[in-house]
């Protein structure tokens, strides 16, 4: 359920087909606990509305009030988890708006494909029905 409502509230003004009706995604945690309750009772319900409230609770945390209410981020993720994820991301670079990586070497130039004989705005491979398809250029 918590997975369900962070969802919701990362995509906001979309839809979502909800079994046979479409509904707005904000509606998806609400519908999956009304489901419960009519298959499983208020035990199921109560279980279930933690999820809820902790997803609402960590957004919060983490996004809401650091950002808009000025105040500090108190939930970390553990050193040993950045230090797994970190020491696999090769050569990364903090941006203002993300994190930009470079390969791990440089690139192979790729050689000029084009070919003026026969072939024309085909590729330079033999690929079947598809090597009739054009060369694969962008346009503009």
């Amino acid at each position: 359920m918590a997975f369900a409502h962070t969802y919701a509230q990362d995509n906001r003004g979309k839809k979502v087909k909800f079994f046979i009706i479409q509904i707005p995604v904000l509606w998806l945690p609400w519908a999956m606990l009304t489901l419960t309750l009519v298959s499983h009772g208020w035990g199921s319900v109560k279980t279930e509305f933690t999820g809820i409230l902790a997803s609402h609770l960590y957004d919060f945390l983490t996004r809401i009030y650091p950002t808009f209410g000025g105040g500090k981020n108190y939930i970390f993720t553990p050193s040993f988890v950045r230090r797994y994820i970190f020491r696999h991301t090769p050569d990364a670079a903090h941006r203002t708006y993300g994190r930009a990586y470079r390969p791990s070497r440089p690139a192979d130039p790729q050689p000029d494909t084009s070919d003026s004989g026969a072939r024309g705005w085909t590729s330079s491979q033999d690929l079947g029905s598809w090597g009739t398809r054009g060369s694969g250029r962008r346009l503009g």
